[in-house]
């Protein structure tokens, strides 16, 4: 037998079996591509020097391994679909008297020839694109850079050697599963699922109550700090609940219509059901793949595209002026100094102080027990909150308000306050509550966690209230702040000298000088990190999108080889054509526009839990996220549709041409 045997039948293989192969060549190509992509973009932050490019290139390294991770497990799910469609060919190889180690150096071919196709296509196409995505990067975050083309070796070297073992994963995948297989099994693996499946109660159950326990979590989350918790728990529960909804569930719906007599017994609602039962039987998994991927996009497109359009509300939160800066072991002098230090330093720049305001504030996490807050975090028989404790004097002064208090008395605000409080224990202090305010914007509390504002008589009620907590916690001792913001007006040009000496300047008069801020360079981090998070985001939806159409696309043809013999069977026992494309057309759509309306359903359960997430990304806007969410379903049901059209078209002529 000539040595090229092998090559050439591997060749032909693909050749002949174009509509199974050119799609899953087109995704390994671009899967690679990306791959090479984002770890080439990441090696260019690296080297680029560029300010923040030490935690930008950490986000992007770290995310490079996750999608990885899920490109190999997609290229596995693929090539399972590949295989399926083979499985009778290599049957009629061993009929024909080859061995399986022929059969095992025929699929060596097949893989290597797929396999270097696309990496070397792959790290081409990336190679063309990296630059063009890195300048991308660069553009989202707001980092100017002069266009230079590069190959990185380092990441040309990892695409190849990542690949190779994927590659070599799916050749002992395939080798293994046609070694366990015997010839016939091999020859007649397209009549596999012909049986009518069983009703698997339990499983069907489970996955309800499955669901329903990550449906529950989701509603019942309180705060941001527990839906960052909570939210890894609540996925693995949805997608174990879909699995087996699809699985199990879905057959013992069906089930349940063909017992009731009067539905059941009428020509359209017989076909159709029966036909689902096995429908779902041999789609059921594959379908709940498509829905948790169609989650995926929907989750990742519209959360990282509301966290980049929604950065400079975030920032206005946080700094409610230009400048925040701030001093310890506040006393009654910290603000006169504060204002003084400001005026003295801006006017050496030539700049004038606008819009100043200060206060005091004891902050502290603690835990809540119904009205107590406990003096140490410790306690966790409760909520975990943020509180602060602000002086009356200074939040007057801050807010424009006129609010007098007796010496018990405190004006009360709760994030998470569902019925107003006649009092409030803080430690071993009481303070009567003469009533609930509005949320205090003014004073920092943008925080991922549940937070209270308390408004106490004075700073000298404040310092009491800071010596009962420490005389009461062992583990460490609190301090109270001074917090000072104010803009200044003048040349934008001297801003960077203005702030990079800002401290030096305070530091003269102002003791206890603790930080300061500005909300330009918080500006430059907050693009960094959130455009780092949006430019990845992209790559995981074009991974999940690529996923989602091929698995339409294979179960489409999958569809229409089973619906070939249906078909006949239709039109023997007195359907016209058109009664039978009805029916089959019917069926085809409720079964792949399920997994949309559940991914659909998942969206908007999770909606409140990631809003709270939101919030813990110092996001307290979340109109941004909602006007992201909805735009983003619209145009994936739009492609979702778009794709099943195209998909259909190739059914539709599997159909036609095998009668």
């Amino acid at each position: 037998m000539s040595k090229l045997f092998y090559s050439r039948l591997a060749f032909t293989n693909i050749k002949k079996n174009k509509s199974i192969y050119l799609p899953y060549l087109m995704a390994s190509t671009l899967i690679v591509g990306l791959c090479y992509i984002l770890r080439s973009v990441t090696i260019m932050v690296e080297q680029s020097g560029a300010k923040g490019a030490d935690y930008m290139s950490f986000i992007l390294g770290f995310s490079f391994w996750i999608f990885a991770t899920i490109a190999i497990l997609i290229l596995l799910y693929i090539n399972s679909f590949v295989m399926k469609r083979r499985k009778k060919e290599f049957g009629l190889y061993s009929i024909l008297g080859m061995e399986k180690r022929h059969i095992s150096i025929v699929i060596f071919f097949e893989v290597l020839f797929t396999g270097l196709l696309s990496l070397v296509v792959g790290i081409l196409g990336g190679a063309l694109l990296s630059q063009l995505m890195f300048l991308l990067l660069l553009y989202i975050v707001g980092i100017p850079s002069p266009l230079t083309f590069s190959i990185p070796l380092d990441a040309v070297s990892m695409t190849i050697v990542l690949f190779l073992y994927i590659f070599a994963f799916i050749l002992l995948y395939d080798i293994v599963s046609i070694c366990r297989t015997n010839p016939i099994d091999l020859l007649h693996s397209s009549k596999e699922g012909e049986r009518e499946p069983k009703a698997r109660w339990l499983l069907a159950l489970g996955g309800v109550l499955t669901l329903g326990g990550g449906y529950v979590l989701a509603c019942i989350v309180g705060n941001p700090a527990d839906a960052l918790l909570m939210f890894f728990p609540c996925v693995m529960l949805v997608i174990i609940g879909t699995y087996l909804l699809f699985i199990a569930g879905s057959i013992a719906v069906l089930k349940l219509m063909r017992k009731n007599r009067k539905f059941y017994y009428k020509p359209q609602n017989f076909i159709s059901v029966s036909g689902m039962i096995y429908r779902m039987k041999q789609n059921a998994a594959g379908l709940a793949t498509i829905c948790i991927l169609s989650t995926c996009v929907l989750t990742t497109l519209s959360f990282t595209v509301s966290l980049f359009i929604g950065e400079e509300d975030t920032l206005r939160s946080q700094f409610p002026r230009q400048i925040h800066v701030t001093c310890t072991d506040a006393d009654k002098a910290s603000g006169a100094l504060m204002n003084q230090a400001a005026q003295d330093y801006a006017k050496f720049y030539g700049f004038t102080v606008e819009n100043p305001f200060g206060y005091a504030a004891l902050e502290f996490t603690t835990v809540k027990d119904g009205n107590h807050f406990q003096s140490s975090a410790d306690d966790f028989s409760g909520q975990y909150y943020s509180i602060s404790c602000i002086p009356l004097s200074d939040y007057n002064q801050a807010s424009g308000s006129n609010e007098s208090l007796a010496p018990d008395e405190v004006l009360y605000y709760d994030s998470d306050l569902t019925e107003e409080m006649d009092s409030i224990q803080i430690g071993n202090l009481t303070y009567r509550v003469k009533k609930a305010i509005p949320s205090p914007d003014l004073f920092n509390n943008t925080i991922g966690m549940s937070r209270a504002t308390v408004i106490m008589p004075s700073l000298d009620e404040v310092n009491r209230l800071l010596a009962d907590i420490n005389g009461s916690s062992a583990s460490y001792q609190r301090i109270t702040r001074y917090h000072y913001y104010f803009d200044v007006q003048g040349d934008q040009n001297q801003l960077p000298a203005f702030y990079e000496n800002l401290r030096d300047g305070f530091n003269k008069t102002v003791p206890h000088l603790s930080f300061i801020k500005n909300i330009d360079d918080t500006r430059d981090d907050f693009y960094q990190l959130y455009g780092s998070f949006l430019f990845v985001g992209v790559f995981f939806v074009v991974l999940f999108l690529i996923a989602t159409v091929l698995i339409i696309y294979y179960k489409q043809i999958t569809e229409g080889f089973d619906d070939h013999d249906r078909f006949q069977i239709m039109q023997k026992v007195g359907m016209s054509d058109k009664e039978v494309r009805r029916t089959i057309q019917k069926q085809v759509l409720m079964v792949f526009f399920l997994p949309l309306g559940m991914a659909v359903l998942h969206m908007i359960v999770a909606y409140p839990v990631l809003c709270k997430i939101m919030t813990a990304f110092s996001m307290t806007d979340t109109t941004p996220f909602f006007i992201c969410t909805i735009v983003t379903i619209l145009l994936f049901a739009i492609l979702y549709f778009i794709v099943y059209q195209r998909t259909a078209r190739t059914y539709y002529r599997i159909v036609q041409n095998m009668n």
